[in-house]
């Protein structure tokens, strides 16, 4: 009997956690101790399926990122005083730019900043990436209600394009590698192989999907009503959140209509909507626990204080799934939707 993995749920509600703590820049201490929190979790937890390798990806993409940030903030940015460190040659810019300056002195001050947004940016990277490297797509697709199936079908097949077009190109090159070829640069004997694997994969999929009768149109009257109210609901939030970003008051009567309509809307199209389950996610004690730190470690960032004692509860908050969350085995034979 396989051990069963974390809700997908959980894993989202994890990353996301760290994801907005990041997002208060906490401080780089807190910002670097994150990162490898989010690293231990995942090398521990992570399974040997193909979403496991979006961590990978996720931080080579998060190192770009980061040095994007560092060459525009020495380069292009806005004047900060305080110890020179070097000077780059100054291009002049129209007067209708002021404030904003190419080259000149670099101060110790702005490469800090500079480092903590671009730090900033790759843990958020990282968080995102975490979660989608331990959180199985086919657990979450089935989890989702069913008036966001269809939707939940189309997020799937994009999220995991990027971890089979990354195992496509691994296995070409190996293949190339058994066959003697030693030739570095040879992008016809690894695009063509790889299109022809996309273009199999593609309809290995759509005959699965219409075996499993996707693509059936739900035209009931209740199904109807409810994407009404669910499209209700985002107008409001949005201009609820709106209200919230410019401090105009009565953001949070908007954003708690939103909900509520949100919540009504997902009662009734599920309602209408009928599906069967098949080895449904429970949800345990685990999951509930990791909510819990997740929730935890948002409002502990919420208070600003960045003494070592926070820095180190919020490291211990990140890790927190290693003490919870079982390890996802790998399964021979699985019914994927």
């Amino acid at each position: 009997m396989n051990q069963r993995s974390l809700h997908p749920f959980a894993w989202w509600a994890w990353g996301l956690g760290i994801a907005v703590t990041a997002s208060q820049t906490p401080g780089t201490l807190a910002l670097i101790l994150l990162c490898i929190g989010a690293a231990m979790v995942v090398y521990s937890k992570k399974s040997d399926q193909p979403w496991a390798k979006a961590f990978a990806i996720g931080i080579r993409l998060g190192l770009i990122t980061f040095v994007i940030r560092m060459i525009f903030g020495v380069s292009l940015s806005v004047p900060i005083p305080g110890n020179t460190l070097f000077t780059l040659p100054t291009i002049p810019l129209p007067d209708w730019m002021a404030g904003i300056r190419i080259g000149g002195p670099v101060t110790s001050e702005r490469l800090a900043i500079t480092a903590t947004e671009g730090l900033t940016f790759f843990t958020l990277i990282l968080a995102i990436s975490a979660a989608s490297a331990l959180a199985n797509p086919k657990q979450g697709l089935r989890a989702l209600p069913g008036v966001m199936h269809q939707a939940g079908v189309a997020l799937i097949i994009s999220t995991t394009l990027i971890p089979h077009f990354v195992t496509s190109i691994q296995r070409v090159k190996q293949a190339r590698r058994l066959r003697g070829d030693q030739q570095r640069i040879a992008f016809r004997k690894i695009a063509v192989p790889i299109f022809e694997d996309s273009l199999q994969r593609a309809i290995n999929l759509g005959a699965a999907m219409e075996s499993r009768g996707y693509g059936f149109n739900d035209s009931s009257t209740g199904r109807r009503f409810g994407s009404q109210i669910l499209l209700s609901s985002v107008v409001v939030i949005t201009i609820g959140v709106s209200l919230f970003l410019a401090a105009i008051e009565g953001a949070g009567i908007a954003f708690g209509i939103g909900m509520i309509l949100l919540v009504a809307g997902l009662l009734v199209a599920n309602k209408s909507t009928k599906r069967t389950r098949y080895r449904p996610q429970v949800w345990k004690g685990a999951e509930w626990v990791v909510v819990a730190t997740s929730i935890t470690l948002i409002n502990l960032v919420l208070f600003q204080n960045e003494s070592i004692f926070t820095t180190l509860a919020i490291f211990i908050l990140a890790i927190s799934p290693l003490f919870v969350a079982p390890k996802e085995r790998k399964v021979i034979s699985e019914v994927s939707l």
